[in-house]
C-alpha cells in the first residue's frame, strides 16, 4: 500500500502532526527569543541547504547555456554539492541521534510525525547516493578543462542537473516539513523551560 506520507508524494504534513505550527506560524517565528541557540541554527542551516541547492542548479543551467566551461567549473560544482551532502549527512545524523529523540520524549503526540522525517532521511540519502554517483561521472567527462563543451561533456552536465532537479524539490519539501515539526516544538516547550531551546 502507497504511504500517502512519502517523501516527493505528498504537498505537507497532515492537519493531525501540525497542531503546535497552528499555534506558533512560521511567519511569527524570525526573532522570536524561544528560538535562540537551537532554533536559530537549524533555520540557518535550512536556508544555506536551500541556498546552495540553488546555487548548485544555477551553476549547471548557465554551464548548458553558455556551452562552455571555465578552468574552475567542476571544482566549483565539486566544492557545492560536497558542501551539501556532507552537511546533509551530518545534519541528519545529529537529528536522528540527538534531537529526535529528545524532542519524541518531549512531545510525544509528534511520535508519527518524527517518524515521517526519519524516513525521509532515508530517502534523501538515496538520492544523496544518486546525487554523489552522477556528480562523479559528470565531473570525471567534464575535467578540468577550459572552453567549448563537447557533447559528452554536454550529456554530463545535463545528466546531473536532472538529478539535482529531481533532488532538489523532495529536499525543499523535507526541510519546510522538518521545520513544522521541529521549530513550533521549540517555541512550545521554551515558554516553559527556556533551557530547552
Amino acid at each position: 500500500m502507497d504511504d500517502p506520507l512519502k517523501l516527493g508524494d505528498r504537498s505537507g504534513l497532515p492537519d493531525d502532526l501540525l497542531f503546535l505550527a497552528r499555534k506558533h506560524p512560521r511567519e511569527t517565528w524570525r526573532g522570536r527569543a524561544g528560538l535562540a541557540g537551537t532554533g536559530e541554527i537549524w533555520l540557518g542551516n535550512h536556508d544555506h541547504f536551500r541556498a546552495v541547492i540553488t546555487k548548485i542548479a544555477e551553476q549547471l543551467t548557465k554551464l548548458s547555456e553558455e556551452g562552455e566551461t571555465t578552468y574552475d567549473s567542476g571544482p566549483s560544482i565539486r566544492r557545492h554539492v560536497g558542501g551539501l551532502l556532507g552537511g546533509l549527512d551530518g545534519h541528519h545524523r545529529v537529528e536522528d541521534h540527538h534531537y529526535f529523540p529528545i524532542f519524541q520524549r518531549a512531545e510525544p503526540r509528534l511520535l508519527r510525525a518524527f517518524e515521517v522525517l526519519d524516513t525521509d532521511h532515508h530517502a534523501i540519502h538515496d538520492a544523496i547516493d544518486e546525487l554523489a554517483a552522477t556528480t562523479g561521472d559528470s565531473l570525471r567527462r567534464l575535467r578540468q578543462t577550459e572552453g567549448v563543451m563537447t557533447s559528452d561533456q554536454r550529456f554530463a552536465i545535463d545528466a546531473l542537473a536532472e538529478v539535482v532537479e529531481r533532488f532538489a524539490p523532495i529536499l525543499r519539501q523535507h526541510l519546510a516539513d522538518e521545520e513544522d515539526i521541529v521549530i513550533p516544538l521549540i517555541l512550545e516547550r521554551a515558554r516553559s523551560d527556556p533551557e530547552f531551546s
